[in-house]
């Protein structure tokens, strides 16, 4: 996901015959977050870079790896092009032990759905305020993950009604086991 400082603008409240107005700034800055959801749990691990690149999709990679130590993770990409440099590769393929990766189907978002997560952020917690500085924005935006990565339940419109329950039996047998 980009964060941009320029607003991200969504529908808002206004009275009648009142547009409101949201001031951009005059040069645009922004950040790259890569990000993963633990679907059993619901925790957000995420990292923050200045560029789409596979050196910092591998930097990421590592921080989950570092996140799930002694756990195998299923990774869910969706062919951008720093999912596919020849280090990123490289590095899913040294750690194909550790990982599987669960490759997308090109221009599919709606299939990702970490893409619902990133659209709720934007719109949740960062629509329509022009933030003073990208690191005010960086607040904003570690100030919302915080919050969804507080309960699982607050990332639960991730689910449609039958993975809730398809988890929630999982998570149940494991409980019981």
């Amino acid at each position: 996901m980009e964060v941009h400082l320029h607003p991200h603008l969504t529908r808002m409240w206004a009275p009648r015959g009142k547009q409101p107005e949201i001031p951009a700034p005059g040069r645009n800055q922004k950040k790259i977050v890569y990000g993963g959801v633990n679907y059993r749990t619901g925790k957000l691990t995420y990292t923050l870079a200045d560029s789409k690149c596979g050196a910092q999709f591998i930097l990421f990679l590592m921080t989950l790896l570092a996140g799930y130590t002694g756990k195998r993770l299923l990774v869910v990409c969706d062919n951008g092009r720093f999912h596919t440099t020849k280090a990123a590769k490289a590095f899913l393929q040294l750690h194909r032990d550790k990982m599987s990766i669960l490759w997308l189907p090109p221009y599919c978002p709606s299939l990702n759905l970490i893409e619902r997560l990133w659209g709720h952020v934007k719109r949740t917690f960062l629509a329509n305020v022009l933030y003073q500085s990208l690191d005010d924005l960086l607040k904003a935006l570690k100030l919302g993950l915080r919050y969804l990565n507080q309960k699982r339940d607050r990332v639960a419109f991730l689910y449609t009604k039958q993975q809730q329950l398809t988890l929630n039996q999982t998570s149940s047998l494991r409980r019981a086991a």
